[in-house]
């Protein structure tokens, strides 16, 4: 048997169905251990357990730490009543908040990193080091992690949901007003008025946010402000309908705020992957991982400064060339299927290991 722990609620873990499914092809039992930390009413198959305590976000950070601490006393007797053969921690805090179990579970677990933590502070990176070597075997979602992990040899699990390509698809040049689409989480505002600004009411450009978030309402209210026409809010979208949402985007904006440091500089996000599979070229944040693989790949426009950007951007589109760009995101994309049939291998290996 198998346990699976995620220190938060499911809807933070779109990934954990890519265990589940192997799990699952593979005949072998397994449970999911969670929090639901915001006292959600959930409706889980007999095999999925959580710790039924609330923990909201604005909590102190004292408070909070406690919860914590209470989640990982709620961890270890799950795991001695189940006693499983093997362990999965999604996320780095996940197996942080019982790295004791790296030596009870030795080669008998997956650390499974998604983010970027507090490798910066020594004491955290030094049980980290010990969590990833004693794995048998740590996956990130960024190669760009690399750069503030441990020398390690990786598996890359892409955030990328190979089942939504259902057709092939190719670039079709859009008619202007060139819509730029942001699909997502709504933040970053102080990051992004900056771009609101540059574009505004350039009648060659449409900008689009379809999602939701906390920053929503201070995107409107600026927009509003400012007199700033060429922008338009489509609100909170069901991910199915993604594919809809986009299909006239010309450009995606793919623009992060590096001044959250490290958590942005070298993770690769969903959008990144859904100019790939959808033929759409994108504008990156200059200085991150993510812009490294763009130019890499000939998929996108690094953004190192919004001064003359629309007149950059106007010419970048309208001279793409789009067998050439067809190609690039066609490579890019069995680059990244290689890769993510080897992390499969490497889950179906785990299960029979710990079947033994």
């Amino acid at each position: 048997m198998i346990s699976i722990v995620f220190c938060g609620d499911l809807r933070y873990c779109p990934y954990l169905v890519r265990y589940t499914d192997r799990l699952d092809a593979a005949g072998a039992a397994y449970e999911v251990l969670f929090w639901n930390r915001a006292a959600l009413s959930l409706d889980v198959p007999a095999n999925y357990h959580y710790y039924d305590k609330p923990s909201p976000e604005s909590l102190g950070k004292a408070k909070k730490m406690l919860d914590f601490l209470g989640f990982r006393g709620w961890v270890k007797k799950q795991l001695r009543r189940a006693k499983p053969d093997g362990v999965i921690f999604l996320s780095t805090l996940s197996g942080m908040f019982v790295p004791e179990l790296a030596k009870k579970y030795q080669g008998n677990y997956i650390f499974d990193i998604r983010d970027y933590s507090y490798e910066s502070l020594p004491p955290f990176y030094k049980i980290e080091r010990r969590l990833i070597e004693n794995s048998y075997f740590t996956t990130i979602s960024s190669k760009g992690f690399r750069a503030f992990l441990p020398e390690h040899e990786y598996v890359v699990a892409h955030n990328f949901n190979r089942n939504e390509r259902t057709e092939p698809f190719v670039f079709r040049r859009q008619a202007p007003p060139y819509q730029i689409v942001w699909n997502g989480t709504i933040r970053y505002f102080d990051y992004q008025k900056q771009y609101l600004d540059a574009f505004a009411n350039d009648p060659r450009f449409t900008f689009v946010y379809h999602g939701e978030g906390t920053d929503l309402e201070q995107f409107r209210s600026y927009c509003e402000a400012q007199g700033i026409r060429n922008v338009r809010f489509t609100g909170a979208y069901d991910n199915k309908d993604k594919a809809l949402l986009i299909r006239d985007a010309a450009v995606l904006n793919n623009c992060y705020s590096l001044d959250f440091g490290d958590e942005v500089r070298y993770a690769v996000s969903n959008r990144f992957y859904d100019g790939l599979v959808y033929h759409i070229p994108q504008i990156v944040e200059a200085g991150s991982f993510k812009a490294q693989e763009t130019a890499r790949l000939g998929v996108g426009l690094a953004v190192d400064s919004v001064k003359d950007l629309p007149d950059r951007l106007y010419d970048y589109y309208n001279h793409l060339d789009a067998a050439a760009f067809d190609r690039a995101c066609d490579v890019a994309l069995r680059e990244i299927i290689a890769e993510d049939d080897a992390f499969i291998r490497r889950i179906d290996q785990f299960i029979e290991h710990v079947k033994g």
